[in-house]
């Protein structure tokens, strides 16, 4: 099982890579294929990641996360098919982004003890965010409301994530760390890139990279111990 594990995260990296080259030059319908296939690999390498640890509350909810991740990532990806329904496909993906996360929320909860701290980092991540929007000229429009609430979860995410290696110092939490905190990142720059004039080329490919990085090692949390 393990060699399968290691041919997967090969495998997902790979194609997240190659989906990072591609969303500069492809047309949308190719964009979508390969990013669905590099969505698919980082949910079967948690799946594999899972049937290394064996039945546990952690890996399936883990799992169920990274699921909705796969799902959020095909929808906002469809959102250059579909220009006319992009603010419904805009939400969809947020939505299930947001599921999934509470999902990996619901995981580390089982990871650690829930306390004043987890929470207090949440409000402070939500902070920055909120005042980052001023400088950087966001304009979020009708979808406030859904962003806003998104920001909140993730940010209590993050929380979570930083909080992990005190209570609970072992691998397990060291990836959910840089795991938690590559995908705060990947969203604060997801967020310029959608309702900001920031159109910096080098933009998406950070963004690609450090959600896909985020997910594989979310993933490989599974099987860690």
């Amino acid at each position: 099982m393990t060699g399968w594990i290691w041919i997967a995260g090969v495998l997902a990296a790979l194609l997240a890579a190659l989906y990072c080259r591609v969303s500069y030059y492809g047309s949308p319908q190719v964009k979508l294929l390969f990013k669905g296939a590099a969505s698919l690999a980082f949910v079967v390498l948690g799946l594999l990641c899972a049937g290394k640890a064996g039945a546990s509350g952690y890996a399936a909810l883990m799992s169920l996360g990274l699921v909705l991740g796969a799902v959020g990532d095909v929808l906002l990806q469809w959102m250059e098919c579909r220009p006319q329904n992009r603010d419904g496909l805009f939400r969809s993906g947020l939505g299930a982004f947001l599921a999934g996360h509470v999902f990996y929320i619901a995981a580390f909860m089982l990871v650690m003890r829930t306390t004043f701290l987890q929470f207090a980092l949440a409000f402070a991540l939500f902070a920055a965010m909120f005042i980052l929007q001023f400088p950087a000229k966001v304009e979020l429009g009708a979808q406030k409301a859904p962003v806003y609430a998104y920001a909140a979860v993730i940010s209590l995410m993050a929380g979570y994530a930083l909080c992990g290696v005190f209570y609970a110092p072992q691998l397990r939490t060291s990836l959910m760390l840089a795991g938690g905190l590559l995908f705060f990142l990947s969203d604060v720059i997801l967020a310029l890139m959608l309702f900001s004039p920031a159109k910096r080329r080098s933009l998406p490919a950070l963004n690609l990279s450090a959600y896909y990085v985020a997910q594989i090692l979310l993933a490989l949390s599974i099987a860690a111990v």
